[in-house]
């Protein structure tokens, strides 16, 4: 029952949610001379809240979609779950607003929920949207985390820093949100067959297989193309030119050299691992990027 709850809850993607807002914290935000808004305790409350928000909607999500099959699972316990979780989460928004003395952003706890609630209720099946939904939560992690903890008293030098900061985060949030729809996209692939008996709207049933392959193909070249264009501007920097290219170029292209050849299950298995080695890849330049522009430009 316990393992039961926390697959429901998507611990896993919670957890790597949580790692994201403290490693962007650590390596884009502290350690450059100046101060921001949110210290790692206030970052902690938000996280708290965050992962409560987040096992709300992944409990409603859960109880929706099952609220006509014969499971074991008490769903009107999970929803009564989903609610108090989801209450515990804007008590602790709220709580953090009013700490770092803006309460407005109290708001954005309340409406959360809600538009939660009412687009889990209206949209039970998967489709191509709900798999945008799903990839954009974890960059819409990051913009909440820029949102909240901007700098106190910057001089115009550390505003430009803090510009250039922006910018990176910005990218690798771009690049995020295409690597979820595409990793999404592939779960559908593989799950097709099941998708169709289930009746869902997902794009490899609404295309077909070839057409939706061909669609996680274009949206993987613009993210090869994105990547590679921020090395070129960055070609005068040897260091973040050959990380931007070891760790993101390079994997990309053999990612698209196997997709271009993938047409059964099994090819579509090992992309998902491919998939998740790039966001290792991904996640090593982080911290190797931060470094540098820390210990070495900065």
């Amino acid at each position: 029952m316990k393992n039961c709850f926390l697959n429901n809850i998507q611990w896993k993607k919670i957890v790597y949610f949580t790692f994201m807002l403290f490693l962007f914290k650590f390596c884009f935000l502290h350690g450059y001379g100046f101060k921001t808004t949110l210290s790692f305790f206030d970052l902690g409350l938000l996280s708290i809240a965050s992962v409560f928000l987040l096992a709300s909607g992944y409990l409603k999500s859960f109880a929706y979609r099952n609220q006509h099959k014969k499971i074991k699972i008490d769903l009107e316990k999970t929803k009564k779950c989903s609610f108090w979780f989801a209450i515990i989460g804007v008590l602790v928004g709220v709580l953090l607003s009013f700490k770092i003395q803006k309460p407005w952003y109290g708001i954005l706890f309340v409406v959360c929920p809600i538009i939660s609630h009412f687009y889990i209720k209206n949209n039970i099946k998967k489709t191509f949207i709900s798999n945008i939904v799903t990839a954009f939560l974890k960059p819409f992690a990051l913009l909440t985390l820029l949102w909240f903890d901007l700098p106190v008293d910057l001089t115009q030098e550390q505003w430009t820093l803090f510009f250039n900061l922006q910018l990176i985060t910005i990218a690798y949030i771009i690049m995020s949100f295409l690597s979820n729809i595409v990793f999404e996209m592939i779960i559908d692939l593989i799950n097709v067959n099941e998708d169709n008996l289930n009746k869902q709207n997902t794009l490899p049933i609404l295309l077909g297989r070839k057409r939706a392959k061909n669609v996680i193909l274009f949206l993987t070249i613009i993210g090869l193309l994105f990547i590679f264009s921020i090395a070129v501007v960055f070609s005068k920097n040897q260091f973040i030119f050959t990380t931007l290219m070891l760790l993101g170029v390079l994997p990309y292209l053999y990612f698209i050299y196997y997709l271009m050849k993938a047409s059964e299950t099994k090819h579509y298995k090992y992309l998902i691992k491919i998939s998740y080695f790039n966001f290792i890849l991904a996640l090593i330049s982080i911290p190797t990027i931060a470094y540098y522009l820390k210990y070495v430009i900065n």
